[in-house]
């Protein structure tokens, strides 16, 4: 079987002859491919490139490539500035001008990374019907001819998993607000909160609706939760309802739900599989998070797969060698017999892992990795 059909087959439970590998590498990549620091032979590659090249599947991660719709906005004029590192953007509606800051450090630009965001564009109750406005006249359309071409590019070596974008109040608390405004609003203002909560809502339905018929096989929506800044009682408010709806949405197009879990999020882990998650994407065990593998294979059952499993820090110099084959093997005979499971990095290689210890993984699984995994 190839990677593509090795990795759906886990997804939905069914039979396979060796553990899929479906691996994120681009941080690695590109800040390498950046600095000139690509190791020998692969100086002038590409990603995709080496992937093949080592057996490693490649992974289309919706969020950071093509996506299989496109946001049009209508009735909003957009304007961008960049000075030295920070970029400004101005959302100009009828109801107010939005304006929010990004910067981008130099480690980040390097790394092809995000900016991090150091104003918002939501600042307080003044700002309700200008983001509801923003929010309402933007048109989903599809983008299925592009997404088409990109899927077909990976074939049979990879996955590609477009990303349906962070649920509602998600993107609220990450985009438009932050955290700290977002629960004061949720205190002080919760009807108009869950006014624009519903907006978004409506817009995320639409994107899920043209996923379910995109050429992906199985689509990503939300992630990024910690039990901190997401805990059970806002999960169970604000979350779950849709993923249960988006559950439904997507099987009706036959597509799988997969959701990013790369944080902190142990006591999330029961309500994801409640709420009809069937993929938890750059699972991140300990030592990076206090998440047990073995405990959440036995909450899980055949229930939901993994797809992870290797900290992005065991890659690095922090551990020995010894320590990483350690745990390399420990980590097959704990998920034994390897039902539901895709191995992959939790969520990315490091820009500083040792590229050894790629081509250590890639040969451990070509050699190892047959189904049943050896308890």
């Amino acid at each position: 079987m190839n990677h593509r059909d090795l990795a759906l087959a886990a997804m939905r439970g069914q039979p396979i002859d060796h553990i899929p590998f479906i691996a994120r590498m681009e941080l690695w990549y590109e800040f390498h491919r950046n600095g000139g620091t690509l190791p020998t032979p692969y100086q002038n590659a590409s990603l995709w490139d080496i992937q093949r090249d080592l057996g490693i599947g490649i992974f289309g991660f919706g969020a950071w490539s093509a996506s299989c719709y496109r946001l049009i906005h209508h009735d909003v004029e957009i304007g961008t500035s960049v000075e030295g590192d920070l970029s400004t953007t101005q959302y100009h509606t009828p109801y107010g001008t939005l304006t929010c800051r990004d910067r981008m450090s130099v480690e980040l630009r390097d790394a092809a990374g995000t900016a991090a965001r150091i104003e918002y564009p939501f600042k307080g109750l003044q700002d309700y019907d200008a983001l509801r406005f923003f929010v309402e006249h933007t048109q989903v359309v599809d983008n299925y001819e592009a997404y088409g071409r990109f899927v077909n590019d990976i074939g049979i070596d990879g996955l590609a998993v477009p990303y349906t974008g962070h649920l509602a109040a998600h993107q609220l608390m990450i985009f438009f607000m932050g955290y700290e405004t977002f629960y004061y609003q949720l205190h002080d203002h919760p009807t108009q909160l869950e006014t624009l909560i519903g907006a978004l809502t409506e817009q995320q339905r639409q994107i899920l609706i043209l996923a379910a018929g995109c050429p992906a096989q199985a689509i990503e929506v939300g992630g990024n939760y910690d039990e901190q800044m997401t805990p059970p009682p806002i999960f169970d408010t604000f979350f779950a309802p849709f993923y249960r709806e988006a559950r439904e949405i997507l099987t009706r197009g036959d597509k799988v739900l997969v959701v990013h879990g790369d944080g902190e999020m142990r006591v999330l882990l029961e309500k994801l599989m409640d709420c009809g998650i069937q993929v938890v994407e750059a699972l991140t065990p300990k030592p990076m998070t206090s998440i047990d593998l073995a405990e959440t294979r036995r909450l899980w059952g055949d229930q939901v797969a993994m797809w992870g499993g290797i900290p992005s820090t065991i890659l690095t110099s922090t551990y020995t060698d010894d320590e990483f084959q350690c745990y390399m093997e420990e980590l097959f005979r704990t998920l034994a017999p390897g039902d539901r499971f895709i191995l992959g990095f939790g969520d990315n290689v490091p820009t500083d892992a040792l590229f050894h210890r790629i081509q250590w993984v890639a040969r451990f699984w070509a050699d190892q990795g047959g189904y049943p995994l050896a308890a």
